[in-house]
């Protein structure tokens, strides 16, 4: 699994370097990061970064202090990587330090996980506890029916045109489109999508040379994807 830590790159923020990312990769996860392309605006480059990641996790930390009040800014990169994230229905969890204003959250209700600077330890617990649920979405194979199509496509397999992806429904977002390939296994053709959220429906759609065979969302708790031809 693959987990974009958004925090700001200044030292009050270093560990986020030294804490956080050893518990990523104690559950066996990459940390991915656009540290080394730091800027005031999300690089296409940070964009790419996210898309290619299985969950994002912001730290909204304080950055610059509103009218000398007991309220602060955030990195605005941050915020544009969560709704980057957002926008392709990726786990996201928002970490906010105490004191930064509300309205610059972009994630309304959505989990968040509280910061104060002196109580380090409990946001740390809550962080270990919110991967761990990460974990529990499980690679998913479905079969592509029915039958007839199914035999449609398997003298396409090794066509270079033969086009299959899939799409998540999550809290009611849609995901981009994510690649997939076909795999012919005693008894069919089959599909297998990985780090799905166990609360996710699932679409898949195949294409060859104009035509489209498509699935409406379904559970991931189906053994089978029942397609149509468009």
């Amino acid at each position: 699994m693959k987990i974009f830590v958004g925090y700001g790159f200044n030292n009050r923020d270093q560990w986020v370097e030294d804490l956080v990312f050893p518990i990523v990769q104690a559950f066996g996860d990459d940390v991915i990061n656009g540290k080394e392309l730091q800027g005031e605006i999300i690089t296409e480059s940070v964009r790419q970064k996210i898309q290619q990641s299985n969950a994002l996790i912001g730290f909204a930390t304080r950055r610059d202090r509103i009218n000398n009040e007991e309220k602060w800014t955030t990195h605005r990169w941050v915020n544009d990587e969560m709704a980057t994230a957002l926008n392709l229905s990726l786990p996201i969890v928002e970490v906010r330090e105490k004191g930064v204003d509300d309205q610059e959250g972009i994630l309304g209700n959505r989990q968040r996980i509280d910061y104060e600077e002196d109580k380090r330890d409990i946001c740390l617990v809550d962080l270990v506890k919110t991967i761990g649920k990460w974990h529990e979405g499980s690679s998913i194979k479905l079969q592509l029916l029915p039958d007839e199509y199914a035999q449609e496509m398997y003298s396409l397999l090794r066509d270079p045109r033969l086009r299959c992806a899939y799409k998540l429904l999550v809290d009611g977002r849609e995901s981009n489109e994510i690649p997939i390939k076909i795999f012919p296994i005693k008894g069919g053709l089959f599909v297998e999508a990985k780090n799905v959220p166990r609360q996710a429906l699932i679409q898949v759609q195949v294409e060859h040379q104009g035509t489209t065979w498509i699935s409406d969302y379904e559970s991931t708790d189906s053994i089978g994807i029942r397609l149509r031809k468009d």
